[in-house]
């Protein structure tokens, strides 16, 4: 649900106690794999930018949370393993975190940020509204 907050703080706050540590827990493992990197709110959700790039953002749905991962077709890399949760193109959904979801994330988000430059979705003309920070 897009959510009209315009801070991360705001967004956190206004959730259910459950999902503003899930989706915390989430938030400080993106920070600590990548210490510089940027946080704001774009397109209603706390998103992260790496290098100007957006890398991935949060989200709190109605039935689930999600990571989304802005190079999306660097997944494939994971296409086994992501074979086990429920996903979609370009996210990771979640009801619960456990550690085996974590460790996965963990993964994805290091994988994807030291690849960043080679998606092939970054920079192109109409998808750059998408994944270059606004």
């Amino acid at each position: 649900m897009k959510s009209d907050a315009t801070s991360v703080e705001t967004y956190l706050a206004q959730l259910p106690a459950d999902r503003r540590e899930a989706l915390g827990v989430v938030r400080d493992l993106v920070r600590r794999i990548w210490p510089g990197i940027e946080e704001d709110m774009s397109y209603g959700m706390p998103t992260f930018h790496l290098d100007g790039h957006a890398l991935c953002a949060l989200a709190s749905q109605k039935s689930f949370m999600a990571l989304y991962i802005m190079p999306y077709d660097l997944l494939i890399a994971f296409k086994n393993e992501l074979k086990l949760h429920d996903t979609g193109r370009s996210c990771i959904r979640f009801k619960r975190l456990s550690p085996e979801l974590l460790d996965l994330l963990d993964r994805v988000l290091k994988y994807t940020g030291t690849r960043l430059p080679e998606s092939k979705h970054l920079d192109k003309p109409g998808n750059i509204k998408s994944y270059v920070k606004p």
